[in-house]
Formats: structure tokens, C-alpha cells, sequence
């Protein structure tokens, strides 16, 4: 009896317990997860990783619900002054600054901003009044009062920035004129004067600056006017492929601020919010630290509470001011206004280490490219249903890698980015020679080497991703190949032979993890398919006495030592005739490349032993041939996509495709619009040529 007398006491001290600490416990859970997405909600920008964006995902959606409980936990407190245990009610609008989010991470994502937009003002009136509520309850509490309006009016001006973020995102997917409008908002030959006495170490800043207006332009599917294509062109092709990635950094790191986060341009409507917003933290800090010493209204732990929520809402604001001070935005204002002034004052010397730290540190895009390799891929250990079915993203890392963009491979993307460029004249040549351009996939990369004849069937008359896996198979069967061999593999050709590689596994990642990004042709199976195939083979080529029937669950369950699956291949070099038959025997349907990537692979490797190619030739070959489908893919990437890239940490993809667009490579208006326009402005010129009356109705007709 006495233990269940126990049991039941303890019981009720837990309940008590909890009743006592519940709010008290959220509102520092909140206060962390502020912290959390402040600190990681930056690293996003230059982070490619879906462990980050799982955990940020997760962080984003738990801060507004608990918060939100919190408010709610409040709003049914008791208000009474007399109460010695009473919990402080300036929480109630310290809520009110978490809700408005930190500055690095006001949204996640633009897919549903319009409607984010209805629900988060219908939100701020509702929170907004509960917190009005607490007020009322406490209007003749002068010493409340005093740490509660401050912080009130900074968590209104909180959330209402988290609003302005969603406007911008609105006007930019919905506010838009007519496509293939012409847009002479502004012309780039006007600004560029007033930036030639610029400072080195700033003149790049304003040169991405102009380059982004045009990206604000082309993203929205605008047609831009010939003089700024003219200068875009003129700015991109006269720079090393370092400057011209480096511009193009810059420049994402411009639209990624201005979607994502709530730091922009510098204007005096900021600096004022933000003046306010500081200074009523510090306000309400200093105020409570004045009421806890000559009163006690509150205990201890909620004084120590108190001092930590508000504390941390003066931090959070010092960071964030800070964090805009270090940005492009803050660069581009100084160096502006200075030269307004006629030329750059002595004074702005003194930036010079904070104009050099700007440059260096990270903006967006870490630099890295994901990796993916089909063959790879098959020595991995298979992965528990459960994670495999409700935690694909830790699947995806599992399988994929990060590999640093080099130098040699970025110059070798611009180069071959400019040659396309120098086939194509905007002044003489017509949409059809651009269409052609657009659509190449590494045919002029065969067609260069004399090699249309035998490797044409690979890139034409196929669908790309087909295409695609199949230079992907053979790209890995001759690495395999010639990495065994003992002539120099490992110094004289590690540069060219790494690039076309990386390129490979590269394109593989994003069909495997970001598809929208690639497939946009009814070929969703195809990887598929062909993943299966090769592990089908794999499985019967280590069971070769016996070839047993499994089952598509067993066989994707299976783990294959990474020596069987290079003897496999290179026994494909060894005897091509007997592997390629197996392949062929054994393939399940039409979908599967492999077989087309196995031909080609043998194909490619014939041509050192029979053509009489050198090493060197064949990989300069194949390595054009990954770049060309990589501006395949670029220009045929919609800019949702690219944005929507943005927030992942970007994608070497898009930097090709901002490249290409900045060259002249590319055309917002479909032909079809063009052509229809052209018949319409025709059919006008008949109309009002015409000068027979008759031609406007009966009534004008003559009665003589």
C-alpha cells in the first residue's frame, strides 16, 4: 500500500514538475534552435549536403512550432503581478522575434511562397494579438512595461521582414511583363563609367553586381536588350576561367541573399529597422537588469532565464548586423557612395582588410561537385529496408561523394564554353544556328577527331540520359583499364584522364540525386534498368556453375567485392566478343545502356590499338565530350531548377548555364513565339498598307 502511496506522490511531483518548467523549458529550446539555424542556416549557402538540409529542414519546421506552443502556453498563464512564481509575460513578444527567424534562413524554399505569403500575414495578426492580449492584462505595470514594448516592437519588425522575404519571392514567380519583352529598365553601357577607378579589390564586386541585374532578367525568362547582351559578352570572354567562375560565384551569392535570406541591398529604411530592432534588444536588456534589482517579482531561475532569452536576442541581432556589414551588399553601398562624391576618400583605405576578407571568404557554392558511379556503386553494402524506404537522403550520401572543382577542369569548361560561343554571330546568324548549338552533345567533340562515323550513334538519335549512361559506363571500363597499366598512368595523364571522370560521375549525381535537374524526357527508368542489368550480370558471372533465378528484392539486396566487378570489365577489354554476347543474352529489355556503353567502351579502346591513337588523344576526346554534355544539360535546365539549386549549397550546373547565358548561349524566347510575332507584325503591315476603303466593311463601300 505504502508503494503505491509512493508511486502515486512521485507521480504527482513529475506532473508538478513538469507543469513548472514546460514553458520555461521551450522557450530555451526555441532560443536554441534560433542559434541553430542562424549558424547552419548560413553554411547552406556554400554547403551542398542533404544531411544539412534534413537537419535545417527539421530545425526550420520545429522553431515555428514551438514557438508557436509556446505563445499559446502564455497566452493561458495567469497575469498576476502578485503571484511571486509568476512567468515573465515579456516572453510573449521575445516569441515574437523567434517567429520572425534569424536572418539566414527567413524561408527554406521558394516552391510554395505564394501561399506561405496568405498564411504567414494571417499568422502575424493572430500572434501579434496574443501578444497585445498580455500587454492589455499588464498596461498599468509601468516596470513590465518598460522591457515589454521594446522587445514587442522589434519582434514586429522581425516578422514583418519575414514577410517582405515572401513578397520578393511572390512578385518575383508571379509579377512579371509578357515573355520575350525587351526590357530597357536599365542599360548597362550607362553604369559601366562609373566604375573604371575602381578599386581592384572591389571592381569584381561591382561587375557581378551589373552581371546579376542580368540574371534577374534571364531567370525570369526575359529577352535582354542587344546592347547589354553585347556587354555581358564583352565582360565574361575577356576573363580567365578563375575570374569568370569567380564572377559568377559572386553573382548566385547576389540572388541567393535576395531569395533566401534577409540581407540586401543597403538602404536607409534598413539601417533604420535594423537601428531599432538593436537598440530595443539592448533597451529591454538593460531595462530588466534594472527592474530584477529593486523588485522581486520573479525567482531566481526565471531571472536566469530572463537574462538568457534576452541576452540572446541581443546576440542573435549583433550577429545578424555583423553578417550584413561583412556582405557584398554592404561592399557595393561604400564603394558606390564614394564614388558619387567624385572619386574614393581617403577614408575608405581603411576597408581595405575588410574589402580583402570579403573576397576570401566563402559566398555561395563550396566549390565541390558531387559524385556518382555507377560500376562504384555495385561494391557497397546494401542498405536496411526501413532506412532505405523513410531516410533515402542517408542513402544518397552513403552512395555519393564531394570532389573539388580544379583548375583544369574549370578552364577547360570555359575554353570549350567560348568556342561554342565563336560558332554563333547574334548579328547574322538566326535562332535555327543557336537551336543547333543548344542542342549539341558532344558531337563536335567526334566530329573535331574525324569520329562522327563511329561514335555518332552514341550522342545522336538517342535520348540524352541513354546517351549519358552510356559514356558513363565507357568513361569507367577505360579508366579501369588504363589505371592497370604501368605506363605513367599516375603523372602524365592524371589531368585530363581526373576531368573526364569527375565530369562523368558528376552527371551520373545529378540523374541519380537531382533528377529534375537532367531528365526531362520520358526516360525515368532508364537508370533503373540499367542498374539492374549490370547487377543481374554481376550476380551470374560469380555463379557461373550454377546460373540461379533470383528475384529483383534479393538481387538489389546483394553486396559485390569491388575485385569481381573490376574482372568483370576487364575481362569485357580481354574478350569482347564473349562478354558482349552474355550482355546481350542476358538483357532484360530495351532500356538498359549497358550493352551501348560496354560497345562503346571496346570501340574507345580500339582506337590506341588499331587507329594508332595516342593515350593522350583519346581522353582529350572523351573529355570534350562530357563538357559539350554538360551544356547540354545547362541550357536545357529550367531556371526554377537553378534556384531552386540555390538553396541546396548550387550546383556546378549552374555556373555553366549563367556562363552560357552571359556568352550569348542562350534564347528566352521560344522560336515559335518568334515566329508567330513575325506573322502577326506581317499580317499588321498588309492591314495597314491597304488603302481600299472596302477593306473595312461594307458601309465604306461606294454606291456609284
Amino acid at each position: 500500500m505504502s508503494s503505491k502511496i509512493d508511486v502515486a506522490h512521485l507521480s504527482q511531483d513529475i506532473v508538478e514538475l513538469w507543469n513548472e518548467w514546460q514553458i520555461r523549458s521551450l522557450m530555451l529550446l526555441s532560443l536554441l534552435l534560433q542559434i541553430l539555424l542562424t549558424i547552419f542556416g548560413e553554411r547552406r549557402k556554400y554547403t551542398n549536403g542533404r544531411l544539412l538540409g534534413t537537419f535545417l529542414w527539421v530545425a526550420y519546421l520545429s522553431a515555428d512550432w514551438v514557438a508557436t506552443f509556446s505563445l499559446g502556453i502564455l497566452a493561458r498563464s495567469e497575469a498576476d503581478s502578485a503571484n511571486p512564481k509568476l512567468i515573465p509575460v515579456f516572453w510573449a513578444p521575445i516569441l515574437l522575434v523567434h517567429l520572425g527567424g534569424p536572418g539566414t534562413i527567413p524561408v527554406y524554399s521558394t516552391d510554395r511562397a505564394s501561399n506561405l505569403l496568405i498564411v504567414r500575414l494571417f499568422q502575424l495578426v493572430t500572434r501579434v494579438g496574443v501578444a497585445c492580449y498580455v500587454l492589455f492584462r499588464l498596461w498599468n505595470n509601468n516596470v513590465i512595461m518598460s522591457v515589454f514594448i521594446p522587445i514587442f516592437v522589434s519582434g514586429i519588425i522581425k516578422y514583418g521582414e519575414r514577410i517582405w522575404v515572401l513578397t520578393r519571392i511572390h512578385e518575383y514567380n508571379n509579377v512579371s511583363p509578357p515573355p520575350c519583352a525587351e526590357v530597357h529598365c536599365f542599360q548597362i553601357k550607362d553604369i559601366l563609367p562609373c566604375y573604371k577607378n575602381t578599386r581592384s579589390k572591389v571592381i569584381y564586386l561591382h561587375e557581378a553586381h551589373i552581371l546579376y541585374k542580368t540574371f534577374q532578367i534571364l531567370s525570369r525568362n526575359f529577352d535582354l536588350v542587344r546592347l547589354d547582351k553585347k556587354f555581358t559578352y564583352d565582360l565574361v570572354s575577356k576573363k580567365e576561367a578563375e575570374e569568370a567562375f569567380h564572377l559568377t560565384e559572386v553573382e548566385l551569392g547576389f540572388k541567393y541573399d535576395r531569395l533566401y535570406s534577409k540581407v540586401t541591398t543597403i538602404s536607409r529604411s534598413r539601417v533604420i529597422l535594423r537601428s531599432t530592432t538593436f537598440l530595443s534588444s539592448i533597451s529591454a536588456l538593460v531595462s530588466f537588469s534594472i527592474m530584477a534589482k529593486s523588485t522581486s517579482v520573479y525567482s531566481k531561475n526565471d531571472k536566469i532565464i530572463s537574462y538568457v532569452l534576452l541576452g540572446g536576442v541581443v546576440c542573435l541581432e549583433t550577429y545578424s548586423i555583423i553578417m550584413h556589414l561583412f556582405s557584398d551588399w554592404t561592399m557595393i553601398w561604400l564603394t558606390s557612395t564614394s564614388k558619387r562624391a567624385g572619386g574614393i576618400p581617403r577614408g575608405i583605405n581603411c576597408l581595405s582588410l575588410l574589402l580583402t576578407f570579403c573576397r576570401k571568404r566563402k559566398r555561395w557554392w563550396s566549390g565541390s561537385m558531387g559524385q556518382y558511379n555507377l560500376i562504384s556503386a555495385q561494391s557497397n553494402k546494401p542498405v536496411n529496408k526501413l532506412l532505405k524506404k523513410y531516410f533515402p537522403w542517408i542513402i544518397g550520401n552513403i552512395d555519393s561523394r564531394k570532389k573539388v572543382l580544379g583548375k583544369d577542369l574549370k578552364e577547360l569548361i570555359f575554353k570549350q564554353v567560348k568556342d561554342k560561343r565563336s560558332r554563333y554571330d547574334p548579328d547574322t546568324s538566326d535562332f535555327a544556328v543557336l537551336k543547333n548549338l543548344l542542342k549539341e552533345r558532344g558531337r563536335e567533340a567526334l566530329q573535331s577527331k574525324d569520329c562522327v562515323g563511329k561514335f555518332g550513334w552514341s550522342v545522336d538519335g538517342v535520348e540524352f540520359i541513354h546517351s549519358l549512361l552510356t559514356w558513363h559506363i565507357a568513361t569507367h571500363v577505360c579508366y579501369l583499364y588504363d589505371s592497370d597499366q604501368k605506363n605513367g598512368f599516375h603523372k602524365k595523364r592524371k589531368g585530363v584522364i581526373l576531368n573526364s571522370t569527375l565530369l562523368s560521375d558528376y552527371m551520373l549525381y545529378l540523374l541519380v540525386n537531382c533528377p529534375t535537374m537532367l531528365a526531362r524526357e520520358p526516360s525515368e527508368t532508364r537508370y533503373d534498368d540499367t542498374r539492374i542489368h549490370l547487377r543481374r550480370l554481376l550476380f551470374w558471372n560469380t555463379h557461373k556453375e550454377v546460373k540461379l533465378n533470383i528475384s529483383l528484392e534479393e538481387l538489389n539486396a546483394l553486396s559485390f567485392q569491388e575485385a569481381e566487378v573490376k574482372a568483370f570489365f576487364k575481362e569485357l577489354l580481354q574478350s569482347p566478343s564473349t562478354v558482349l554476347k552474355e550482355i546481350e543474352e542476358q538483357g532484360e529489355g530495351e532500356m538498359s545502356a549497358l550493352l551501348d556503353g560496354c560497345m562503346l567502351a571496346v570501340s574507345l579502346q580500339s582506337l590506341e590499338t588499331r587507329d594508332g591513337w595516342s593515350n593522350d588523344k583519346k581522353w582529350e576526346m572523351i573529355s570534350e565530350v562530357w563538357v559539350d554534355m554538360l551544356m547540354h544539360a545547362a541550357s536545357h535546365c529550367g531556371w526554377k531548377q537553378h534556384i531552386h539549386a540555390l538553396a541546396r549549397g548550387g550546383e556546378l550546373l549552374t555556373h555553366v548555364c549563367l556562363l552560357m547565358a552571359h556568352l550569348g548561349l542562350s534564347k528566352q524566347c521560344p522560336p515559335a513565339i518568334n515566329e508567330q510575332l513575325a506573322d502577326r507584325s506581317t499580317r499588321l503591315g498588309c492591314i495597314l498598307e491597304s488603302e481600299q476603303p472596302s477593306s473595312l466593311g461594307p458601309r465604306y463601300i461606294s454606291v456609284e
